[in-house]
């Protein structure tokens, strides 16, 4: 009997070994398979997150970008004005410090979507229709727009816009207008000391009267 008892002991003994180097072997595999189980899964989320908002700062940025635009004419504070959002003509006037009360805000369209560089010209009431002219660097259509001046309305900063006129000759014109009642014809500019025939023919087709 005490032989077969030894018998049963050793041979639990081998299984209990086997058991356990079983148990080992299936740890082992269990932990290699979790090591090599890609932990990428969620990195194309990521991106695309990551790139939708890059995207959006992008746009947002671009929201932003100011034009610049030059307000003359019958504006309390003519001049130029960069404009962030709603480049729109009554969004430059706002700038410029709203309409003078000789505005011809019927000739107006507060609507008007302006670019980059674009010329804003207010005229008064009564003042002849504008005439304006698209010029380019050489000589060739653009989209900027410049209005011819009127001698008869213009202040001093306008008609220094004029080539050849600084501020001293910007007031001779005025106070010739003043003394004569006006312009009364284009020519008339050449009465205007130091304003002779060559740079009338400069001039006469960028003025008005």
């Amino acid at each position: 009997m005490i032989d077969k008892f030894d018998v049963i002991k050793e041979k639990l003994a081998v299984y209990k070994i086997w058991l356990l180097f079983g148990g080992v072997i299936l740890i082992g595999c269990t932990a290699m398979i979790v090591i090599k189980q890609p932990k990428s899964v969620e990195m194309p989320t990521a991106y695309s997150m990551s790139s939708t908002s890059s995207s959006a700062a992008t746009t947002s940025i671009s929201s932003k970008a100011a034009v610049m635009i030059d307000v003359k004419g019958a504006v309390k504070n003519p001049g130029v004005y960069d404009i962030v959002n709603s480049p729109r003509a009554q969004t430059a006037i706002a700038k410029a410090g709203g309409l003078m009360h000789e505005a011809d805000t019927l000739k107006l369209n507060l609507a008007q979507k302006l670019s980059d560089g674009q010329m804003l010209y207010v005229p008064v009431i009564g003042e002849a229709a504008s005439h304006k002219v698209a010029i380019g660097q050489s000589g060739t259509e653009s989209n900027q727009e410049i209005t011819k001046i009127n001698l008869n309305t213009a202040t001093v900063e306008e008609l220094q816009t004029l080539e050849g006129v600084g501020e001293k000759k910007a007031e001779q014109i005025i106070a010739y207008r003043e003394a004569h009642d006006g312009f009364k014809k284009l020519d008339e500019i050449k009465e205007v000391s130091g304003i002779g025939a060559k740079r009338f023919e400069t001039l006469q087709d960028k003025i008005t009267i």
